[in-house]
């Protein structure tokens, strides 16, 4: 009897311990309607506590119950959120961000371009009427 019992046990808390690990690698990204703030809780189902999580912060999923999952923020604090804020794909809003970095990015390195091409073209017009000039000086 003790012998069936310690096998269930053990097969329960390794079950419980690979859950908790499977759990521990799935990064959700936080998101809510307008405004992007999202209800914090100290457990599942308590009151909301008074800080607020900005939207598109980036958490792992430390353990889920009900509709409520367990997440650490990159700053390591650990709060209950409801299921409904997390998302595994980054928000709209974030990429809208990082493709406008992005943009500005490609805009700058173009304008660099321009004044590139205009400074060889300069150079290459100065190149070409010193040719010119030098095969005139020849037939003369």
């Amino acid at each position: 009897m003790l012998n069936t019992y310690s096998t269930v046990l053990v097969r329960l808390i390794t079950g419980l311990l690979l859950c908790h690990y499977a759990y521990a690698d799935e990064a959700v990204y936080l998101r809510s309607a307008e405004p992007c703030l999202v209800d914090a809780y100290t457990a599942p189902a308590a009151d909301v506590m008074p800080e607020k999580l900005k939207c598109g912060e980036k958490a792992s999923v430390l353990e889920r119950k009900d509709n409520f999952a367990r997440i650490q923020l990159n700053n390591e604090k650990i709060v209950w959120v409801t299921v409904a804020n997390t998302t595994p794909s980054v928000p709209a809003e974030l990429e809208v961000q990082r493709l406008i970095k992005y943009q500005e990015q490609i805009e700058a390195e173009l304008a660099s371009l321009k004044k590139q091409v205009k400074q060889l073209s300069e150079t290459s017009t100065k190149l070409i009427n010193t040719l010119i000039e030098a095969e005139a000086a020849k037939k003369k």
